[in-house]
């Protein structure tokens, strides 16, 4: 037994001086101006071609009639915005029969148990969305993997 937490100990003292020797290495590579100054350089020289890649795939989606991240990103921004719409909607329309069966004498537990169902299918529209934006980019993900197939059901 003792050998075994001798051989952690060494492990983990080991373990403890390459970590101080790496974070070294590391803290004085970032201390290297002239090198930030490269990488810096070389970075500013892929945004143009990166921002020429986009436009191209932009491009491509238009002819070709696939949605890019942008469309899916735009429709799950519009499908939450709508939700949240018929949400205010929902309880601009439940407060008047909240407020007839509190005046007709009525108990507030047919109340409480609409809100409860209604808090049931938010969850249950939230994860309709979220299953929709999963899907979405899934298949925005196969679609730009290149193999050629128009899928026509988009």
């Amino acid at each position: 037994m003792a050998k075994k937490t001798d051989f952690y100990k060494g492990m983990k003292l080991l373990g403890s001086q390459k970590e101080q020797e790496l974070n070294s290495q590391i803290q004085g590579l970032l201390n290297n101006r002239a090198l930030l100054e490269s990488v810096s350089e070389n970075a500013q020289l892929q945004v143009p071609k990166i921002n020429r890649m986009q436009e191209a795939s932009e491009r491509m989606s238009i002819i070709m009639n696939y949605p890019t991240k942008k469309d899916v990103a735009t429709v799950a921004k519009l499908v939450i915005q709508l939700e949240e719409k018929i949400d205010r909607l929902e309880e601009i329309l439940s407060s008047p029969e909240k407020n007839r069966i509190v005046k007709s004498g009525g108990s507030s537990r047919g109340a409480k148990k609409k809100s409860r169902g209604s808090s049931t299918e938010k969850d249950g529209r939230k994860k309709r969305v979220s299953d929709f934006i999963n899907e979405s980019l899934l298949l925005s993900a196969k679609l730009s993997d290149g193999d050629g197939q128009r899928n026509t059901n988009v």
